[in-house]
């Protein structure tokens, strides 16, 4: 779930990178916690360590709602998650997004 979590994300990100972080040349971390109900949709969005940039911290942001919903959960974790809180390091580098670990 995850890995399919991270590959959407991921994807609409690279599709959605923001245009002024590419004039501006703006690159950074940040780490971002993601709480997911069972059935896909978001709960809540929060940045735990900021980038140093509104602008990339709001694009994470974004980039989150424009990729939900998400899948709903797997049988196996509706039955042990009422709320998975996912936090990922997101890495706006070289005009790429990755959300690893």
């Amino acid at each position: 779930y995850l890995l399919a979590w991270t590959e959407r994300v991921e994807g609409v990100g690279n599709r959605n990178y923001p245009v002024e972080a590419r004039k501006r040349r703006l690159y950074g971390d940040l780490r971002l916690l993601v709480a997911l109900r069972p059935d896909g949709t978001v709960a809540e969005i929060r940045v735990l360590q900021s980038s140093g940039y509104p602008l990339l911290d709001d694009a994470a942001i974004r980039i989150v709602r424009l990729s939900s919903p998400f899948e709903p959960f797997p049988p196996e974790l509706k039955q042990k998650t009422d709320l998975l809180e996912i936090i990922r390091t997101w890495q706006f580098r070289a005009n790429r997004l990755s959300a690893g670990e």
